[in-house]
């Protein structure tokens, strides 16, 4: 039986590094001892009840990696989708579409896969045979919430998820697992996995112009396509990975040309 004393919750404690393994990513990207590095074994944790791996396999994940780039250059559908799609804002650096009014997107897969990525950085220490370590994420008091909502109760409030998808094409193939990064909005958590994006903002003091991007709150759930996120990942990437860490996938990442020729965002002429 599931409590709330339950020490990690009987969930299968699988993290994003370990997902890249399907998506023909030899190579996830965690931080050792402060320095961004690949490693070629799994980041590894406890494996719960077959019910529980089950949940978080129906609920979000085996749709989300259905719907990502399983190689270099391989479809994007989801990225697809938003190339004849309307913005419902077109920006210098992000444009905004109605997620639930595109029928490609399923939102509520999306949030449960995102919400559940933020939950399993946070609920251990996430390590892999070699000694990589991946950097730790604390939701303080969201943390059970949020273990609830994983488990079929309500969505937590005070709690905003943002789904992004990266503007150039082709993506780069390449993981990242849960990190911690500043904003013009505060502190926020990110991960990355083959061109699908999530930020995570907690708290009640979140500007309104930053709630309308909530994927759970904002009008129609948000999809954003965000120039500045695509080119954090772009920059995590290209100044932290060094000399032999960067495998091929990170390698084509890194050299995408990063101008408006590929740019999915870009407003028509």
């Amino acid at each position: 039986m599931l409590t709330s004393s339950t020490a990690t919750i009987c969930l299968r404690v699988q993290y994003v590094a370990n997902m890249a393994k399907s998506l023909k990513n030899p190579n996830p990207v965690v931080l050792s001892r402060g320095k961004a590095k690949q490693v070629s074994d799994q980041l590894r944790g406890h494996t719960f009840c077959a019910e529980c791996e089950d949940r978080l396999n129906k609920n979000g994940e085996k749709w989300v990696l259905a719907h990502l780039p399983r190689d270099y250059k391989a479809p994007f559908p989801l990225q697809d989708t938003l190339v004849s799609a309307t913005p419902t804002v077109y920006g210098d650096n992000i444009n905004i579409y109605e997620g639930r009014k595109i029928a490609a997107f399923d939102i509520d897969q999306l949030i449960y896969f995102g919400m559940s990525i933020f939950w399993r950085g946070a609920c251990r220490q996430w390590k892999s045979s070699t000694g990589a370590t991946a950097p730790p994420v604390d939701l303080g008091e969201f943390y059970e919430p949020v273990r609830q909502f994983l488990l079929g109760g309500p969505f937590p409030k005070n709690v905003h998820p943002v789904i992004l998808v990266h503007n150039l094409k082709p993506v780069g193939n390449a993981a990242v697992t849960v990190q911690r990064a500043k904003s013009g909005y505060g502190d926020f958590y990110w991960f990355y996995i083959n061109g699908l994006g999530f930020m995570l903002y907690l708290g009640d003091g979140l500007p309104k112009e930053a709630e309308s991007l909530c994927a759970e709150h904002g009008v129609n759930a948000p999809v954003v396509v965000d120039r500045a996120f695509s080119n954090m990942v772009y920059g995590f990437l290209k100044d932290l990975l060094h000399g032999s860490d960067k495998s091929e996938s990170v390698m084509n990442l890194i050299k995408i040309p990063q101008n408006q020729s590929s740019d999915i965002g870009k407003k028509p002429s």
